[in-house]
């Protein structure tokens, strides 16, 4: 037996109150089976009877899938309550066999709806398993409004031919799972890349950025082609999140190493580390790693991504994989973790193993800040260099200013 969960709207609800003009139950008449029921109950068995056979109603579905035979049901329970210690009991026993009655049309009517609307309720079911209601409560609540109006039809009796409606609810439906689904995977990936973009990562780290942005759509794509795939969308899920918290602790990275240059050098127009994080070889009087022309512009992005790249070694070699969508400090910490563990769970021959291996990454890793270290040291005494030769070409266009308004000729008095 199916559990349908309540997930109506206020908007929906109000268009149903407002359907609900013509009652649906004005037909039907209690049987003697409806009446035998209650006819041996107290009065408040008889109401406390018929207040559980409407939970039970509400627990399978019938407030969405027979919608107007569950409200007038729980309107006779309403009365029935209110009767209670005011009326005869047979008042009370009529009243609620003939909500009984109602419950029974309305059980009728929920099988016909499940077999007219297997597709959307099977769609439904999978929107509501998603969340589909929280994540995107614009778009779920119309969609599931059309299909409430499509069950009101077959409710009244009324549906005439509804393929063609049916075919574009669940056109619209599944639009919308896929939409749900990729929202569920990757809406954290998406809101880190949105505030990597506000803290200008796309020209301090325009590389590693870029490649988030990739990964997310491409992601985006695949979860679009196989949103039923769970494992699939749990992995995609992930390299987008990791992509994107890369991303941003370079982007962070780079701003810091920006900012130091900056300092270092005055902070003054034209001076340290342009927007962006490059400095020019040329104007820095040195050659830039893989390329040939001193023009090449120096990223402190590179630089970044080339401290990570030895850490990642470090870390493979301890087992601990890829931590580069940690902040720097962060992956160096959790090495240093790794191996005082490592070094704590070994006895014996592997000792010395363990010590050479700890000492190898060790090394490495003071090796990978030391050349950190130096690098920012030279960036920073050639970004003191190039203040000091702008200071000196100042002086130079200073002198070649003078001599120049001196070789000017005197200006000619005027006649009188």
């Amino acid at each position: 037996m199916h559990s349908w969960p309540v997930r109506i709207s206020g908007v929906l609800l109000v268009a149903l109150l407002a359907a609900c003009a013509t009652p649906v139950s004005t037909n039907i008449k209690p049987s003697a089976a409806n009446v035998a029921k209650y006819n041996d109950l107290s009065d408040l068995n008889v109401v406390a009877a018929l207040e559980k056979n409407v939970n039970d109603a509400k627990v399978a579905g019938m407030s969405f899938l027979a919608p107007h035979y569950y409200r007038e049901a729980v309107q006779v329970l309403s009365e029935c309550q209110g009767q209670l210690g005011n009326k005869p009991k047979d008042v009370l026993v009529s009243n609620a066999a003939k909500g009984d009655a109602i419950l029974e049309k309305g059980r009728a009517v929920m099988e016909i709806v499940k077999y007219r609307f297997s597709r959307e309720l099977e769609l439904k079911a999978q929107l509501d398993a998603h969340d589909t209601a929280k994540l995107l409560p614009k778009d779920y609540e119309p969609t599931i409004a059309r299909l409430s109006g499509l069950i009101e039809k077959v409710e009244r009796e009324q549906a005439g031919n509804l393929d063609k409606d049916k075919e574009a609810l669940q056109k619209s439906m599944l639009d919308l799972l896929i939409k749900a689904v990729q929202e569920g995977a990757l809406h954290e990936s998406e809101t880190i890349n949105a505030d990597s973009k506000k803290n200008n990562a796309e020209k301090q780290a325009p590389l590693t950025y870029a490649e988030a942005l990739k990964v997310y759509q491409d992601a985006k794509k695949q979860i679009a082609a196989a949103h039923h795939d769970e494992k699939l969308v749990q992995r995609l899920g992930a390299q987008a999140l990791f992509a994107a918290h890369h991303a941003q602790q370079v982007n962070e990275r780079v701003a810091t190493l920006q900012n130091q240059l900056n300092v270092s050098s005055g902070g003054g127009a034209g001076m340290g580390v342009a927007a962006g994080g490059v400095v020019s070889g040329a104007q820095m009087g040195m050659q830039v790693s893989g390329g040939s022309s001193g023009a090449e512009k120096l990223s402190l992005e590179k630089i970044v991504v080339q401290e990570e790249d030895r850490l990642l070694g470090i870390s493979s070699a301890l087992g601990l994989g890829d931590l580069r969508d940690l902040a720097l400090d962060k992956q160096v910490a959790e090495i240093k973790r790794a191996a005082s563990e490592l070094a704590k769970s070994s006895s014996g021959a592997a000792m010395q193993d363990l010590e050479a291996r700890l000492k190898t990454a060790n090394d490495a890793t003071q090796q990978a800040m030391a050349q950190l270290a130096a690098k920012d040291k030279q960036l920073q005494a050639q970004a003191a260099q190039l203040v000091e030769k702008e200071a000196h070409i100042q002086i130079l266009n200073d002198k070649v200013a003078k001599l120049e308004a001196a070789k000017k000729p005197a200006a000619k008095p005027k006649k009188k």
